[in-house]
């Protein structure tokens, strides 16, 4: 879901392979086997099918509102605000899709799955945005497959990457005309010190530093936006890739000093990993 506030896209991948999935309860994460292609989604492009394995499409009453990230076969990552209203906190009315690369056609590659459990962050503040990062249980365990697989969580409250570092946006979002809406797109873009989004002719105040990161480039030439909502900030070091970030808000999209806004998945890796350990599923890292 969705707040006014809340204007931040990305977009990504498309084509189609059929192949038979492998039912595993343990897979390598980061390490997709088709390669992302390396190119610098307001400014982004269509990604190539399959390159991000890990990303998931959420609909709620089957329309696209948000996106995720595979952490193993029965857990997505994605954002609180997604789903911050009374009656979207209903699991029944949400559908997750994995292998997919359309958003207006079915995938070959594509597997649905139900939605068994909403786990919002109980920190979470729906004005300030703080903490906005959800756990999502699956009906269905995933089935790994080369279009199919986990992503890495950060392993300590530190960053995996530098300020600057290029990293990816990924997603279905609003591409304000600048590319095809109707697939997965990518965008490179570096994460931009704190120094610049707590200034007060950026974020201001609004900016919690520590707990979130903005992203992008100050002309705000590429952004997230509109439907990209609770997607990876994917970061690739040491030969994986990691879910850095989780995309959250920003004053509409693509401005100049307003870039992305992202919930800094390493400082919640204590929650993520205490929580599915709890639920019987733990983190394979």
């Amino acid at each position: 879901m969705y707040t006014s506030l809340l204007n931040i896209a990305i977009v990504l991948l498309c084509g189609i392979t059929r192949y038979h999935g492998v039912r595993s309860d343990s897979q390598s994460c980061g390490t997709p086997d088709i390669q992302p292609m390396s190119s610098r989604i307001i400014g982004g492009q269509e990604a190539i099918p399959g390159s991000w394995p890990w990303m998931a499409m959420l609909t709620e009453v089957g329309v696209q509102v948000c996106g995720g990230s595979i952490l193993n076969n029965q857990f997505i990552l994605s954002a609180a605000h997604c789903f911050e209203d009374a009656i979207s906190q209903n699991p029944l009315r949400w559908q997750v899709y994995v292998g997919k690369h359309h958003l207006d056609r079915k995938d070959s590659t594509e597997a649905l799955h139900h939605v068994k459990q909403i786990f919002m962050h109980p920190a979470y503040d729906n004005i300030t945005l703080e903490n906005d990062i959800a756990l999502l249980r699956l009906e269905e365990p995933i089935i790994y497959n080369e279009r199919v697989k986990p992503i890495c969580v950060p392993p300590t409250r530190y960053r995996v990457v530098p300020i600057n570092y290029p990293c990816y946006t990924t997603g279905w979002g609003d591409t304000r005309g600048t590319g095809n809406r109707l697939v997965l797109n990518q965008a490179m873009m570096p994460i931009i010190s704190g120094y610049f989004c707590s200034r007060n002719d950026w974020y201001g105040s609004r900016f919690i530093a520590g707990l979130t990161f903005c992203a992008g480039y100050m002309d705000g030439s590429k952004d997230a936006c509109t439907g990209d909502s609770g997607g990876p900030f994917n970061c690739k070091y040491d030969g994986k890739w990691y879910v850095q970030g989780i995309a959250s808000w920003g004053y509409d999209c693509g401005q100049p000093k307003w870039p992305g806004i992202y919930t800094d998945v390493s400082k919640y890796g204590t929650w993520i990993r205490g929580l599915m350990l709890q639920e019987g599923v733990p983190l394979d890292d």
